[in-house]
């Protein structure tokens, strides 16, 4: 057994019969929990298995897997739902899963002793088990920054680290009677699983986990707003976990039902850049909103803002299981950090980390981060996708002669499109759709800005050996593209908008 766990058995029978989790449907006191747990780690045990996977929706049976997976001292690997089958394949592959646990029923799946889980076992592939460094207790793989999302190895003792430091950071908010913690986010999301789970179990409150379907967030970038607002005027959760996009989503259900902010003690909201009007729009409704920042190789949490403890424009002050400092700008780290990734040795504990995030700490210690060192977008629903992966999947449409693809803190992605000879813009789309349809949600493009004057030397927009000047080209045609921002496109049919010679935007050419 681990020495130390994010949630132990210990600490959840402590509250014996408070109500733990509810999905709806059922309610699971701590004792239920607790006894669940113990009895799917013995299970666990008996299949010998070391490497398991949990794959499918948030549900009370998912949380049960995860707690169990990591009593047993195994290695866990959530499968994010919103990876493509590709990725999803990849993960298996990489980390060379023994056991899949399903969170709704598989076909070839058979019944575990916990109510909610069905199991695979996986053929064996000896010739293939991946180098990992040994204290690996989780591998969370990143949200897709290319076709091959990496794997992240935390140890347990990393997790239960992030979790005592934010434990103690929330703990004065926490207090209240019936508190309740609604579960928006996947929970192989890994802000979600640690500040979301592990935190509440640890202070003894209720989380609720309810299906896509009622929380109304299918994938990772599509929200049905109206069932968001259903389940929010029902539940009326005192917290929740935010992306940028969800926020704004959560500002305008305000505007209509101005009584919802009421329930609410504290929403987190972090994945990706929050422009600082948004966190304005929602102080002034009375939404206790607090940035924060962080990163899977951090266990999630970095910094935080607190009720008793925030500046404007920071993401808070460092959590104390890190140490942060700044080299031309660059946020290094150093600490509990994570133990190296899939198929690489064993970190060193004593190195720091380059972020590859640009920053700021001012006199008071509060954190500020003011760009990326990497090309990398981050999307507004807290996605990381590497540009160069579409691009390059782009170039592959016949019709495509040149691709930029564009969105950093927006909700779906565009790209600059020029045309090669002959080529249509009806032939374009066709062609968009179809790689849209073998693409994760969050990585499929929406809409296309069609250029009549191809990137060039002449221009501006490629170095002389063929590179995008991609700050030059953002800039050039900034005002045009925050135009394809104004209705969001349906399914996945990319809306296309012409540019003129002059490159001016015409509203007369849209295909």
């Amino acid at each position: 057994m681990p020495n130390v766990l994010p949630v132990s058995l210990a600490q959840l029978q402590q509250f014996a019969d408070n109500i733990a989790l509810e999905d709806g449907y059922q309610q699971l006191s701590y004792r239920h929990v607790a006894q669940q747990v113990l009895q799917l780690s013995h299970w666990l045990n008996t299949q010998g298995y070391q490497r398991i996977a949990i794959c499918g929706p948030n549900s009370v049976a998912w949380v049960i897997a995860d707690l169990a997976v990591a009593q047993a001292n195994k290695i866990c690997v959530p499968i994010p739902v919103f990876f493509s089958a590709l990725q999803q394949h990849h993960i298996l592959q990489e980390a060379n899963i023994q056991l899949l646990l399903f969170t709704e029923h598989h076909y070839a799946g058979k019944p575990t002793p916990i109510a909610g889980l069905w199991y695979q076992i996986r053929p064996a592939q000896e010739d293939n088990t991946p180098q990992l460094p040994i204290t690996s207790g989780k591998i969370t793989f990143t949200s897709g920054t290319t076709a091959s999302p990496k794997g992240v190895c935390l140890s347990w003792q990393q997790q239960a680290s992030t979790c005592e430091a934010l434990t103690a950071a929330l703990q004065a908010q926490f207090v209240q009677p019936h508190y309740l913690h609604f579960c928006l986010l996947p929970l192989a999301t890994l802000l979600e699983n640690q500040a979301g789970i592990y935190v509440p179990l640890r202070l003894g409150q209720r989380i609720l986990i309810l299906a896509p379907s009622s929380t109304g967030l299918n994938g990772s970038a599509s929200l049905d707003i109206n069932r968001f607002a259903q389940s929010l005027l029902h539940y009326q959760p005192a917290s929740l976990i935010l992306t940028p996009q969800l926020l704004h989503a959560l500002i305008i259900l305000c505007s209509r039902y101005p009584t919802l902010a009421q329930s609410f003690t504290f929403i987190a909201v972090g994945g990706a850049h929050c422009a600082p009007g948004l966190l304005a729009r929602a102080a002034q409704i009375g939404l206790p909103v607090f940035q924060g920042y962080g990163l899977s190789e951090a266990g999630s949490v970095v910094a935080l803002n607190l009720p008793q403890q925030q500046s404007a424009g920071s993401v808070g002050k460092p959590l104390p299981h890190i140490s942060i400092k700044l080299v031309e700008q660059h946020i290094w780290l150093k600490g509990d950090l994570f133990a190296g990734y899939l198929g690489e040795p064993q970190r060193d504990p004593e190195q720091w980390l380059d972020t590859g995030d640009l920053g700021a700490i001012d006199a008071d210690g509060y954190l500020y981060i003011t760009g990326r060192s990497k090309h990398q977008l981050i999307s507004s629903y807290g996605r990381n996708i590497s540009p160069e992966w579409l691009e390059a999947e782009l170039q592959l449409c016949p019709a495509v002669a040149q691709a930029m693809v564009t969105g950093d803190a927006k909700p779906w992605l565009s790209a600059l499109v020029s045309l090669r000879p002959h080529a249509t813009a009806q032939e374009l789309t066709a062609q968009i759709q179809q790689l849209n349809s073998q693409l994760p949600d969050y990585a499929r493009i929406r809409s296309v800005l069609l250029l009549t004057q191809p990137f060039s030397t002449d221009n501006h927009h490629l170095t002389d050996n063929g590179r995008l000047r991609r700050s030059q080209i953002n800039h050039d045609y900034a005002d045009v593209v925050e135009l394809l921002y104004t209705n969001e496109p349906d399914g996945l049919t990319p809306t296309i908008t012409l540019v003129t010679r002059n490159e001016e935007l015409s509203h007369d050419h849209i295909f």
